[in-house]
């Protein structure tokens, strides 16, 4: 069991009734369902946005998923070839880590805010163990769906509906995957700070977000507009963003991660200036998404700064 008690980090037992419980503080407020899903009970959607997304849309990206499209995937690794489910949440380069870190194999791994996407059914096949959640219900229930129809071993994964923000994991973590997460979490200090409590003493933390001042993005979040802000009240209503929603600032999170403890080993900026903003209504490996991302990687890669890329990957570690 890799969840402790969020009291008191006791060890955490299955009682008759399927609760997790701590001989200490009793119930731990998460219960064991169907196929070893943990499930805990303060975890929440609170604007519904999750849930929305979930319901209306994962049916239409991975209704037919099965080994064949998933190879298919892996292989789009672009912006501009990338495939319409993982673009659509926000992955515009696949396997970034691996400058940094090399391939993820054989490891014990923690995907926060997993959703469903490429990551988990590609670390499960490189024959990591991996613990993955999310605070969205239909997500978890939904990956767990799609990695049945793929030749991946399902029996070394750990399935959660959990808030990062509340719950507490024991420290046997060697990769802690955080992506395109913590723009949507309130306390983001007590979540690094529970992050780096699981991780191994050289483990890594990988992070990807998205980045508050990109300028297309900014004009969609800024506060500055309102109550007139017809564009962001569009995002809003269609659930293309979550009601108040930031992305991030990288000087804040910089300074967040080392008051939790953790060193920036490395920092890479996103290329994808043009085409993040507009491959999303261009056809996929068409000839003007390829067009857009030439001109991004380079042109406007090597001019634009860093503070106007539309997302940052970090890889840190406990100091």
């Amino acid at each position: 069991m890799y969840f402790l008690c969020p009291h008191c980090r006791d060890e955490l037992s299955l009682n008759a009734g399927g609760r997790l419980v701590c001989a200490t503080c009793g119930d731990s407020g998460a219960r064991q369902m169907d196929e070893g899903l943990i499930f805990f009970d303060r975890c929440q959607d609170t604007h519904n946005f999750f849930e929305k997304q979930a319901l209306e849309q994962l049916d239409r990206f991975y209704q037919d998923y099965d080994d064949q499209r998933f190879e298919d995937c892996l292989g789009r690794q672009e912006l501009w070839e990338m495939d319409e489910a993982n673009r659509h949440v926000g992955i515009t380069k696949k396997f970034w880590w691996e400058r940094y870190l090399g391939k993820i194999e054989n490891k014990r791994v923690l995907d926060v805010g997993s959703g469903v996407n490429y990551i988990v059914p590609y670390l499960l096949r490189s024959d990591n163990e991996v613990v993955a959640f999310d605070v969205c219900a239909e997500s978890v229930r939904y990956q767990r769906k799609m990695l049945g129809r793929l030749s991946v071993p399902i029996d070394r994964l750990t399935s959660a509906v959990a808030d990062v923000e509340q719950i507490e994991l024991s420290q046997a973590f060697d990769v802690v995957n955080v992506n395109n997460v913590l723009h949507h979490v309130d306390d983001k200090l007590a979540a690094l700070s529970r992050l780096h409590r699981c991780l191994n003493d050289d483990g890594k933390l990988m992070i990807v977000e998205p980045n508050y001042y990109y300028p297309p993005r900014w004009i969609i979040e800024t506060d500055v507009f309102d109550p007139f802000n017809a564009v962001k009240n569009f995002f809003v209503r269609n659930y293309l963003i979550e009601q108040g929603e930031k992305a991030v600032i990288f000087s804040e999170l910089a300074s967040l991660l080392a008051e939790t403890g953790f060193r920036v080993d490395h920092r890479m900026k996103d290329e994808n200036y043009l085409s993040y903003f507009t491959v999303y209504w261009m056809r996929e490996r068409s000839l003007l998404a390829r067009t857009f991302g030439w001109c991004d990687r380079v042109i406007l890669g090597n001019v634009l700064p860093r503070i106007l890329a539309p997302f940052e990957y970090i890889v840190a570690s406990k100091v």
